[in-house]
């Protein structure tokens, strides 16, 4: 599990992050984090643990009744500064050692990190605020399990969203069985579980799974202007409707973490040409974090994964 090391609510909005950035826009009464420009382009466990401080470091500011009238917080907004990234989703760099390893634990205490945030996120982090994803370029896998999580999710017409870990015989464990299927029900969840496709921002809008579409290079400028549209009648009626979906569909942690072991067993037992489908996306994940996460043509892990997943 994480070690938690919330920062001090008398220091917002000035908290620092290894691998996000953190910023408050008053007129909105909104917190934004977002992955930093420079960060990995997946979850390695600092990047877990930067969102774990995150949701500990809100919990306690919204305790603190100074703190939270010097600074109200009415949505979490969670993004990315990467360019042509939202997020590719799990450390295949872990994943791959630790199967080739037989090393079930490694494995294992990464996936329950994961659940940690996810099932936070999921949960509004037990405050009183909505939150909402907002989604540019890719946003694949563990990135699109994260992205789900929230309340409302405002994506850019041509981001691309998928889980393909169909790609390698397995599925996605950390949290998109369990939140697909309560956002667009079982039928249409499975389908996009089991086909392992990469959809655009516009695809996924038409499925139900996206909120608000917005046009490509728009999506801070439209995402704050859906925030402050209403004012505070506005936020009551999001936050009504938001606390009514987790009544009505339920996000337990338990359902999380049991799925979260088959994940884990069904990746130990993968075969050999799966394992390397998977070592070839570890290649692809390195390239992108050299470069700082900006992608080539045809050579990001969306292409290699969408090669695999329809060749």
């Amino acid at each position: 599990m994480l070690t938690y090391s919330p920062r001090k609510p008398s220091q917002f909005p000035n908290w620092t992050f290894e691998h996000l950035d953190l910023d408050y826009d008053s007129a909105s009464q909104s917190v934004w984090m977002s992955y930093k420009a420079s960060s990995p382009p997946y979850y390695n466990l600092q990047t877990l643990t930067d969102m774990a401080d995150v949701r500990e470091s809100l919990r306690l500011l919204f305790a603190s009744e100074a703190a939270r009238s010097r600074w109200p917080i009415r949505y979490f907004v969670h993004a990315s500064n990467k360019p042509g990234v939202f997020s590719l989703g799990g450390d295949l760099a872990t994943f791959s050692a630790s199967i080739r390893r037989r090393d079930r634990e490694t494995l294992l205490h990464y996936a329950y990190a994961c659940i940690d945030v996810i099932y936070g996120l999921a949960t509004s982090f037990g405050l009183p605020i909505v939150t909402v994803s907002a989604i540019h370029g890719q946003c694949l896998a563990g990135g699109f399990e994260a992205a789900l999580t929230a309340d409302f999710l405002i994506a850019e017409t041509h981001s691309k969203l998928g889980v393909p870990e169909v790609a390698f015989n397995t599925f996605p464990g950390m949290g998109a069985v369990t939140l697909l299927t309560r956002r667009l029900g079982s039928a249409r969840a499975h389908e996009i579980i089991s086909e392992g496709k990469v959809y655009s921002g516009d695809e996924m809008h038409a499925f139900g799974a996206i909120d608000l579409l917005v046009p490509d290079s728009t999506l801070r400028e439209q995402a704050l202007c859906w925030i402050m549209d209403g004012g505070e009648e506005r936020w009551r009626r999001r936050l009504a409707l938001a606390e009514t979906r987790r009544i009505c569909f339920p996000v337990s942690n338990e359902e999380l973490i049991r799925i979260t072991e088959l994940w884990t067993d069904c990746s130990c037992s993968i075969t050999e040409p799966d394992l390397r489908h998977m070592e070839r996306l570890v290649a692809a994940q390195k390239r992108m974090s050299d470069r700082g996460g900006t992608q080539e043509p045809d050579k990001s892990p969306a292409g290699e994964r969408g090669a695999l997943t329809n060749g």
